[in-house]
């Protein structure tokens, strides 16, 4: 399972000149997408109401005031392994999250850190949630990972994974590659004619 959390979103990041609200609503339209692409995984959004319309049929519609740890023992009873995805991330590479789930058939919980920034661009965890993974580890805007290793009872239960930018300010929109594919509806809305 792969859930975007739209708590975080990308509203901060807008560049000047641009709607924060419709660019928050694009990064979070286009980091589903990278979700909704990958084989083999269901994928979903915890967030309000107004998010049904974007989902792709047989996908998974959280409320937005569930935590982590909710979220995890909501999906846990159907789901082996979670990733958690901010949706200031438009243009994450799938490879990314594919390599999480690679190693959450043998680790407790993985990371992907955010690239440039104190937090994490995703969650990997492996359910049920093990008993030392702690409330803090499950904030995507920060990341200690030497403190939570040191929580595990054996180094080997946690993994780095690649890392990634999110947007999270105005000055991260220079990280965007226009030669990657994806991120359309971000790309539209910065080139100036964002879709109806």
């Amino acid at each position: 399972m792969a859930l975007v959390l739209s708590r975080y979103g990308a509203a901060a990041g807008a560049p000047p000149g641009v709607d924060a609200q419709r660019f928050a609503a694009a990064c979070l339209a286009d980091t589903y997408e990278v979700l909704a692409d990958l084989v083999g995984v269901t994928s979903g959004v915890v967030g309000p109401p107004s998010l049904s319309d974007l989902l792709w049929p047989g996908a998974l519609h959280l409320p937005e005031e569930l935590g982590v740890r909710e979220v995890a023992a909501r999906v846990g009873t159907s789901f082996d392994e979670l990733v958690l995805v901010p949706a200031d991330a438009p243009d994450l590479p799938g490879l990314v999250l594919a390599k999480m789930f690679k190693v959450l058939h043998r680790v407790d919980l993985t990371v992907a850190p955010e690239r440039g920034g104190p937090g994490m661009v995703a969650l990997g965890l492996a359910l049920p949630l093990a008993d030392w993974v702690p409330d803090e580890a499950l904030d995507l805007d920060r990341l200690d990972w030497p403190a939570l290793l040191a929580r595990a009872p054996q180094r080997s239960r946690g993994a780095l994974s690649p890392d990634w930018h999110r947007l999270r300010t105005a000055d991260a929109i220079r990280r965007l590659d226009p030669r990657l594919e994806g991120w359309e509806e971000t790309r539209a809305l910065l080139e100036g004619r964002a879709r109806g």
